[in-house]
């Protein structure tokens, strides 16, 4: 169900605005989200290590990507499309809720921090 991708340091594992299909989980090594601003440099947002996934927004809301994604240290990478998690959810339901619970925890992490920093910047 999780397929492998082993990525060099410099990789582009997702451009954004390119239509996704899937979501990765970082297992080794560290990716670094990026996101154009209004003049079109790459800024950097964050960088994610083992045991964290990003992409998940492709499987909730068919919609091009919102950021970049760049391999930063030399990374292992498992990917699961929207195909893979409509096969969990026919196999085996529990862990198919059990997902989507991590995903819908993480975006609302995600949201409160970035409320946070919006709230920062408009403060200062």
């Amino acid at each position: 169900m999780l397929l492998p991708h082993s990525l060099p340091r410099d990789a582009v594992v997702c451009p954004e605005g390119e239509r996704g299909r899937s979501m990765f989980v970082v297992a080794s090594g560290e990716v670094e989200i990026r996101r154009a601003n209004s003049q079109g440099v790459q800024v950097p947002i964050v960088r994610l290590g083992p045991g964290e996934f990003f992409g998940e927004m492709t499987l909730v809301e068919i919609q091009p990507r919102s950021a970049s994604v760049v391999v930063t240290e030399p990374a292992t990478l498992h990917s699961m499309t929207s195909k893979d998690l409509y096969t969990l959810y026919l196999e085996d339901p529990q862990a198919y809720i059990l997902v989507l619970q991590n995903i819908c925890r993480q975006l609302a992490r995600r949201l409160r921090k970035a409320d946070g920093r919006i709230c920062e910047l408009l403060s200062s």
